[in-house]
């Protein structure tokens, strides 16, 4: 449990850190993408019941067992999409409840 509080807190700082590198109109949309890619969970195998995040599975399979299975990668295909959703309507809310 500790462990998931160490790594959510350390992928926000890592999403913000990446996303100030770009300019201000797709700042919100790469944290946000940043966000989903580094906190998307799966299943560590087959069987089992334990999350992992989905980059580190991915990259595991890749190294150690030297195959690019894309059923690790198929979380990724919904929570990707919900990210730059969620990110277009943080903005449009953001734009219209502005002050400026």
């Amino acid at each position: 449990m500790f462990f998931w509080f160490i790594y959510v807190f350390s992928s926000l700082l890592i999403s913000y850190i990446l996303s100030t590198f770009f300019s201000t109109k797709i700042r919100t949309i790469i944290l946000f993408l940043a966000l989903a890619l580094l906190l998307t969970p799966e299943n560590m195998g087959i069987g089992s019941q334990k999350p992992s995040p989905i980059v580190f599975s991915f990259i595991f399979e890749l190294i150690f067992e030297q195959s690019i299975s894309i059923r690790t990668l198929r979380p990724l295909v919904f929570s990707l999409p919900l990210a730059f959703a969620l990110s277009l309507l943080f903005l449009r809310f953001k734009k219209r409840f502005s002050l400026s």
